[in-house]
């Protein structure tokens, strides 16, 4: 028989080794600063939600749930990423990040309390609601790589993989919340209560972010201009295995997929006769996100195969929710898209924050952005449209076949 080896050498009991990974899940938290601005994202992002919602609940409720304008809604909102989060970047790697974090949340604080005004008063119309969520848009696309690099900044290396994680299941832990917080406001049509709330958030985070220190980084000197800025950046994340493939994943993932999200409430009406069902749909994907934000930050180094396997997996946990009979089936369909869409986005953006130079982080990032968010709106005003046309169920399907298409593709190419 042979004899053990020494208790220096053995592998943890299987409970030890699940609570070494939950600790590790969370261990940026053990930074002061990287609480604070914990606290601030959750205001931020809870805020953000019950908005949202209500901003889709106006639009719903004055064009008759045409999804063609509630695509457009989410074009107006999400577009400005495509449009400015490149130049965001540039400015996220020239000046302070910190304060530029404050004056955007402080700039979404403003418009939300002119969407309450407007709302309260009964005089917002398709075109006000869509002008106000797109000043809305710009203060998040100047926001996005800003608050990616400070999280980035304000923790040890050690901790960026569980920094990425822990925000991803506060976004999730939100996605939640917001809806389910959201359904009684958007129910008795209290809209303006929704605004009020995003105003006060965004305060409150902004309180916050001028709370933490943001150690030295390092800074891009020189004279170059923006757009040559621009596209230093953009050859950095191409010289930067895997960030260049990482970038093109999620742009698929965005355009063909998450953009059914702009449908959910023409689904919830065309295909379960319940229009007042959509944030419990919303809810049911922010539950699933949770769990594939928590699982990516316990799963170890992420790898860029891992994540297009779970493209693939996404497209056909979506044609299970374009299928859907009823809403429970809905909800868990939902659910599991929720997990593989946040699984997917976690693991890239953590491959990309581990390759990239500090003084190029906020560019790449912004890069990130733009596949992520500033593409969404192209997606979601395309599914609009073919919805419009042929019927929501197939748009989502048509969307799905892609990610699944494209995800077992690039599985196959990538043996690593």
């Amino acid at each position: 028989m042979r004899p053990l080896p020494p208790m220096s050498e053995q592998r943890p009991p299987i409970l030890a080794r699940l609570r070494h990974a939950g600790f590790g899940a969370f261990r940026a938290l053990r930074h002061r600063s990287y609480r604070l601005y914990f606290y601030a994202f959750v205001c931020n992002q809870l805020g953000f939600w019950l908005a949202n919602l209500a901003l889709q609940g106006v639009m719903v409720g004055l064009t008759d749930n045409d999804p063609s304008w509630v695509g457009r809604l989410f074009f107006a909102l999400f577009s400005p990423a495509l449009l400015f989060a490149p130049v965001a970047g540039v400015v996220a790697d020239r000046l302070d990040r910190r304060w530029m974090l404050i004056v955007c949340y402080l700039a979404v604080a403003a418009t939300s309390a002119v969407l309450a005004l407007l709302a309260h008063s009964e005089s917002l119309g398709p075109y006000s609601t869509m002008a106000l969520a797109f000043v809305c848009g710009v203060s998040f696309s100047f926001a996005g790589p800003a608050s990616s690099a400070v999280a980035a900044n304000i923790v040890d290396t050690d901790d960026l993989a569980s920094a990425i994680s822990v925000q991803s299941t506060a976004n999730n832990l939100t996605r939640v919340l917001g809806p389910a917080l959201a359904a009684p406001l958007i129910a008795t049509g209290r809209y303006t209560s929704s605004f009020v709330i995003f105003a006060v958030a965004s305060v409150v985070a902004a309180g916050f972010i001028y709370a933490i220190r943001v150690p030295d980084y390092d800074r891009e000197a020189g004279s170059a201009g923006v757009l040559e800025r621009m596209w230093t950046g953009l050859l950095h994340a191409r010289e930067r295995y895997p960030a260049m493939h990482a970038l093109m994943t999620a742009s698929v993932l965005s355009v063909f997929g998450v953009a059914h999200t702009a449908l959910i409430p023409s689904f919830a009406e065309e295909m379960l006769g319940s229009r007042e069902a959509f944030p419990l749909i919303f809810a049911s994907t922010g539950v699933g996100a949770t769990i594939g934000a928590l699982a990516t930050g316990v799963e170890g180094k992420p790898k860029l195969r891992r994540s297009t396997l779970r493209l693939f997996l996404y497209g056909l946990a979506l044609i299970g929710f374009a299928l859907s009979p009823n809403l429970v089936w809905a909800m868990i369909a939902e659910a599991v898209v929720g997990f593989f869409y946040f699984s997917v986005m976690t693991s890239l953006q953590t491959l990309i924050q581990e390759v990239v130079d500090d003084s190029k982080r906020g560019r790449v990032m912004s890069l990130f952005f733009v596949a992520w968010g500033g593409l969404f709106p192209v997606g979601a005003l395309m599914m609009g449209e073919i919805a419009n046309a042929i019927g929501v169920s197939i748009a989502i399907v048509g969307g799905a076949v892609v990610c699944t298409v494209v995800g077992g593709i690039l599985t196959l190419r990538d043996r690593g």
